[in-house]
């Protein structure tokens, strides 16, 4: 099976990358500190994360100057970024309440194959470009549909 994360990865390590590309895009930087309160985690478990990210060629990291994504870790703090946004907007067009949908998908995103994400992405690119179908289907997951689709399998 074909992974989305790049080999050695852990929906941790995602999830650093993730969080020192916002912090970089927020602030200018990102610091051990910031993530440390970003992740809610240690400095000490930040410190850790950082070094083992840096020596696979993820980030740079200067002590007491910060750190930066290089363009190796760039392009997976934004597939990461990529498969959240897809999957929240496709559960929050079903109708599931914004926080929910917000767990969901950083739960989610780091464990779907990379074929079901771009099905996702399509049908989100749809439904966003196809209003009435939306709607509808707004319409039908909400309960407010007398229609009902037989379950097939």
């Amino acid at each position: 099976m074909h992974r989305t994360r790049a080999a050695g990865h852990t929906p941790r390590s995602e999830d650093y990358l993730e969080a020192v590309y916002h912090l970089m895009h927020e602030k200018g930087y990102a610091s051990t500190v910031d993530i440390s309160v970003k992740l809610k985690v240690k400095p000490p478990t930040v410190s850790s994360m950082i070094e083992r990210l840096a020596s696979e060629g993820y980030l740079e990291h200067e002590l007491y100057r910060g750190m930066s994504l290089t363009k190796k870790g760039e392009k997976q703090a934004r597939a990461v970024i990529r498969r959240h946004a897809a999957i929240y907007d496709l559960l929050t067009m079903l109708g599931i309440e914004n926080g929910v949908a917000y767990e969901d998908a950083e739960g989610m995103e780091h464990h779907i194959h990379p074929e079901t994400i771009q099905m996702i992405e399509r049908l989100v690119n749809y439904l966003k470009s196809n209003p009435e179908s939306l709607s509808l289907m707004k319409r039908y997951t909400s309960g407010q549909s007398s229609e009902t689709a037989p379950l097939t399998s």
